[in-house]
């Protein structure tokens, strides 16, 4: 995940985007559902692997950015994923 996250916090110093309407969440909130449909269109519409793959990449491009956006470490995000799974894991079936 490190290599995904440096090169989505790159992504956002090339086009400049701190300060912008860029970091915004409710803006960034819009494009994540904007790329959800994208991909519930290409499941639905029966759409190759391939293109599936790449609306999921798109999102986690999104989430990545959402985190770059907030000034989060990868210590913090990986604190954060473990704390949700070990919530989810023991959960009653």
């Amino acid at each position: 995940m490190k290599a995904y996250y440096e090169a989505t916090k790159k992504f956002h110093r090339k086009f400049k985007m701190k300060g912008t309407n860029n970091e915004d969440m409710q803006f960034r909130l819009n494009l994540l559902i904007e790329e959800l449909g994208e991909l519930a269109q290409a499941v639905t519409k029966g759409k190759s692997r391939e293109e599936i793959f790449e609306e999921n990449i798109d999102l986690l491009n999104l989430i990545l950015g959402n985190f770059v956006s907030l000034g989060a470490k990868l210590a913090e995000i990986d604190k954060a994923f473990w704390k949700k799974n070990e919530k989810i894991m023991n959960r009653k079936i």
